[in-house]
Formats: C-alpha cells, structure tokens, sequence
C-alpha cells in the first residue's frame, strides 16, 4: 500500500462508508477504513478483508489517529438519533431547567 494514494474512509464499515471502500477497492485504490464498530458492522467489509488494497482498523475517531494519506473521506457519524440521542449535551439554564440550549429555551446556558 504507498501511502500517497492511499484513501482513508472513517465510518467505512457502515452502510455508506462500506459501499465507498468497495467502489474505491473496484477503482484500484488502496483504501485504509477506520471505524469502531458503534454503528457500523464488520459483516459490511468482510469480504474485502483478503484484498491487498484493503487495510482495516478498528479505531474511534474522537481520539487522535496518525497516518499519511491522500485523501479521507469522513462518514463516522452516528446517523440514528435514537442511537446518538444519549451523547447529546444538556445545560443548566438560569431558570434552573434543563436546556440544550440558548435556541431551545431562550435563556443563556452555562454548563452542569
């Protein structure tokens, strides 16, 4: 794999990223797909696992990641809001309720 030409595709073992790797793997691009498994799943990309121009690791991206490439295309995101709706933040207004803040409530936020 020359790391010049190498495309990293993060979220690429969900259902958007994994048709990305294999159109870029069909393309003969060496692809390095980075995904931690939160939505995505490993049955998506399994079969390109033996490919020479397939690298995977396992990896969450909201911790640093160090690699050359030469270009990455970003799709880690959980797009299910039932799945996601748990990490969304909530603050304390002056009122003393819980906001998500200025725009939903009207009140100035601080966090708590």
């Amino acid at each position: 794999m020359r790391i010049n030409d190498t495309v990293m595709v993060t979220g690429g073992a969900g259902f958007l990223g994994s048709h990305l790797c294999d159109r870029l793997v069909a393309d003969g691009r060496d692809v390095l797909c980075v995904d931690n498994f939160y939505t995505g799943s490993k049955n998506n990309i399994r079969h390109l696992l033996s490919s020479k121009q397939f690298e995977f690791q396992r990896h969450d991206v909201t911790f640093p990641l160090y690699v050359e490439v030469g270009r990455i295309y970003n799709l880690a995101c959980p797009a299910s809001p039932i799945r996601s709706a748990w990490k969304r933040k909530t603050f304390k207004c002056s009122s003393g309720r819980k906001c998500r803040g200025t725009a939903s409530c009207g009140h100035s936020a601080s966090t708590g």
